[in-house]
């Protein structure tokens, strides 16, 4: 149970491996495609989202295939998780499909009401982006009802990042949705941006919230695993400290963008 990585022990981590490796295949193939299509939608390089989606979407599942097996061998082998990991796929795939689909057409897939068919997409995009973070936060209860195990930095890492990261990242993303409708507070066609990420340097981006919110499902577990081995009886107390941090610093950044301000000004 204390193991960090050892994924051959049940059904539910090998499907959750398998699809990260399908994304990373989507990224070899795709990788030509960005290198030789010039277009772009936005300013942005037409096969940039898919390619950064597939990146994305391979650390969510591998960062879940290692937290699931702080759970029982007997919660991984019932059929709750079963249908987890049956409607986590299923929104993986068709999320990246879509995102894939558009980007050959040279149109956007998110915030795009351009069509009756493009509207529905992205309606039917929402639900996928909900169910993929949901599930997350149904392993942290699961795990946080769990009595037995270990009460290391490690578990607690895992416990705050299954919990807190899915909250931040649907209110931030919610927001985005369903009450600006788009990423920015203000006009950021043409402006500068920061290098590989693409955030605004002009405006007001939601993006660096929602960044610093989901990858808490990352950065937390991972503090507890180190803190485990360096900080001694502190361990717990490192743990959370970087979870106050985490959260005070997306928070900070979502009231940030707000006020119009970006991240790193130009």
């Amino acid at each position: 149970m204390t193991d960090l990585w050892t994924p051959a022990r049940d059904e539910t981590a090998r499907a959750w491996l398998a699809l990260a490796g399908f994304m990373v295949a989507i990224m070899v193939v795709l990788t030509p495609a960005a290198l030789y299509d010039g277009r772009t939608v936005g300013d942005v390089a037409v096969w940039s989202k898919p390619l950064k989606f597939a990146l994305s979407i391979a650390v969510h599942f591998i960062t879940l295939a290692v937290l699931v097996q702080l759970l029982s061998p007997e919660t991984r082998a019932g059929r709750r998780m079963a249908r987890l990991v049956a409607f986590s796929i299923a929104a993986a795939v068709f999320e990246i499909g879509y995102i894939a689909f558009q980007a050959a057409r040279g149109r956007p897939s998110h915030f795009n009401f351009g069509t009756p068919f493009e509207t529905g997409m992205y309606a039917l995009m929402g639900i996928g982006a909900v169910t993929l973070t949901v599930i997350p936060f149904i392993l942290g209860v699961m795990l946080v009802r769990q009595a037995d195990g270990p009460r290391s930095a490690y578990r607690l890492g895992a416990e705050l990042g299954l919990l807190v990261a899915p909250i931040l990242t649907l209110v931030i993303a919610g927001y985005m949705s369903g009450v600006v409708y788009g990423r920015w507070v203000g006009d950021a066609t043409g402006g500068a941006t920061v290098p590989v990420l693409g955030w605004s340097r002009t405006v007001g981006d939601f993006r660096p919230p929602h960044f610093v919110a989901l990858h808490l499902l990352q950065l937390l577990p991972l503090t507890g695993w180190l803190a485990d081995r360096l900080a001694g009886g502190r361990a717990r107390t490192v743990v959370w400290v970087v979870a106050a941090l985490g959260v005070a610093l997306s928070i900070a950044l979502f009231v940030q963008t707000l006020a119009g301000r970006p991240v790193w000004p130009a």
